[in-house]
C-alpha cells in the first residue's frame, strides 16, 4: 500500500513493554488518585465519552467512542487539565520543599501556604487553549499570570485569556517566536514557565502538563471497561498524544493500535517518523487547526509516540469542516457534539481512513473494531496539542 498521507511506524513493536524510559515521560502512578482528588475542585466534572453507533455502522466499524473535552473545566478544551495540574504541581513542590510535606489540591485551592505560593508568576506561550488553561490555573490558586500570544491569535481568544485574569503580550511572529519571547522575558523577570513543549534542560513542567492530561484517559478507562482496539489522536507538539498513548499502553495488554493525526502543513510527527528522529514539519503550519499548527515536536515525548504509535497520518484542510458538521449534526440517534477545528481532527483522520479501502484494511479496522477518538476542544479557542 502506498499513500503519501499514511505511514507505518517501523519502530513500533507490539511486544515492547512500557519501560522506565516511557514512564519518565508518562507516569501513570497516582493518576486515579488525582482524578478522585479533583472532586474537591468545584469547576471539575467528568467529561462524557459519547457512543456514536449510527456513525460506527456507516463507517463499517463495531463501536465508536468520542471523548468529549468540549466541556472540560467549563472552558472547553483538554488543555485545562494540563495547565491547572502543572500550576498546582509547581506550588505544591515549593510548599513541600519549604515544609517537607506536600499540601493537598484542596489546601492550595483554599489559599493555604500563601506565604510560599504568592511569589510565583506563571508565564507561557500559546495560540489559545493552553494559555487559557495556565491562566485558569493561576487564577484558581491566586497567582499572577502572563501569556505570550503569536500574531495570528484571534481577538476572541485573547479576550478569553484576559477574562481569566492573565496579562497578555502579543508577539510579532508565530507560535515558536512566542515561545522564544516567553523564555527571554521569564528569564529576565524570574517567572515560572508552564510550557507544554520541551527543550534542552526543560522537561519537568511539560511532563507535569502531560500528567494532567492523563486524567482524561483514566476517565476513559473507567467509562469504557472493554477499552478500544484502535485510538485516533491528534498531535501538535505531542503532549496529548503522548498522554493518551502512554497511559493506554501502560494500562492495557495487548495495547490498542495508535494512529497519530496531523494537519498536512504541520506534519512534524509524520516527518519525524519517516526520519526516525525529531524532524521539522514539511510545511509552514498554516492551518485552520490552530492547536495543531506546530513545526516541531516536543522531544521529551519521542520515547512514547516515536516507539508506540503504530501509524502516522495527515489530513487536509477541506477534511476539517465535514468532520465538524458530522459531530454537530450527527446521524440518526447519535449525540450532537460541539467541536473546533483541532478538536475534530482525530475524527477527520478516521473518516479519511474509512473512505480508503486499502487504508481501512491495512489498519485492521472492521466490524469488531472499537475505535476511540478525542474531541480535544469545543468551538472556542485553540492551543498546541
Amino acid at each position: 500500500m502506498t499513500h503519501d498521507w499514511l505511514a507505518r511506524n517501523p519502530r513500533a513493536r507490539r511486544d515492547l513493554p512500557f519501560g522506565r524510559e516511557q514512564q519518565y515521560v508518562v507516569n501513570p502512578n497516582g493518576v486515579p488518585e488525582l482524578l478522585d482528588e479533583l472532586k474537591a475542585c468545584p469547576a471539575h466534572r467528568l467529561t462524557p465519552l459519547h457512543s456514536l453507533p449510527a456513525l460506527a455502522r456507516r463507517l463499517g466499524i463495531g463501536q465508536l467512542g468520542i471523548k468529549d473535552e468540549s466541556q472540560r473545566f467549563g472552558f472547553g478544551a483538554f488543555k485545562a487539565l494540563g495547565g491547572v495540574i502543572a500550576v498546582h504541581n509547581v506550588l505544591s513542590g515549593a510548599v513541600g520543599e519549604a515544609y517537607h510535606h506536600s499540601p493537598s489540591f484542596e489546601d492550595l485551592l483554599k489559599g493555604k501556604h500563601r506565604e510560599i505560593t504568592a511569589r510565583f508568576t506563571f508565564a507561557t506561550a500559546s495560540s489559545g487553549n493552553h494559555g487559557r488553561a495556565v491562566a485558569a490555573g493561576a487564577r484558581l490558586f491566586g497567582n499572577r499570570c502572563v501569556i505570550f500570544l503569536p500574531k495570528f491569535t484571534s481577538a476572541e481568544k485573547e479576550e478569553a485569556i484576559r477574562a481569566r485574569g492573565a496579562e497578555v503580550t502579543r508577539v510579532d511572529g508565530d507560535y515558536d517566536t512566542a515561545v522564544a519571547e516567553c523564555r527571554r522575558r521569564s528569564d529576565e523577570n524570574g517567572w515560572t514557565i508552564i510550557s507544554d513543549t520541551s527543550w534542552d534542560g526543560y522537561e519537568d513542567v511539560p511532563r507535569s502538563v502531560m500528567y494532567g492530561y492523563q486524567v482524561l484517559v483514566e476517565e476513559v478507562v473507567r467509562q469504557w471497561p472493554a477499552g478500544p482496539t484502535h485510538v485516533f489522536v491528534q498531535a501538535g507538539v505531542g503532549g496529548l498524544a503522548a498522554a493518551v498513548i502512554g497511559y493506554l499502553w501502560a494500562r492495557y495488554e495487548p495495547r490498542p493500535r495508535f494512529i497519530v493525526v496531523e494537519p498536512e502543513s504541520a506534519d512534524c510527527w509524520f516527518q519525524s517518523n519517516l526520519a526516525g528522529k525529531p524532524t521539522p514539519a514539511s510545511g509552514a503550519a498554516d492551518t485552520v487547526m490552530g492547536g495543531l499548527a506546530c513545526r516541531e515536536i516536543s522531544p521529551v515525548t519521542w520515547p512514547v509516540i516515536g516507539l508506540a504509535a503504530d501509524w502516522f497520518m495527515t489530513i487536509t484542510e477541506p477534511e476539517v469542516m465535514p468532520a465538524r458538521r458530522l459531530l454537530a449534526h450527527p446521524l440518526d440517534g447519535d449525540p450532537a457534539i460541539s467541536s473546533g477545528p483541532s478538536g475534530c481532527a482525530s475524527l477527520a483522520g478516521l473518516l479519511r481512513v474509512c473512505a480508503d479501502e486499502a487504508a481501512f484494511r491495512e489498519l485492521g479496522l472492521g466490524p469488531d473494531s472499537r475505535v476511540l477518538a478525542i474531541n480535544s476542544e469545543g468551538n472556542l479557542g485553540e492551543g498546541a496539542a
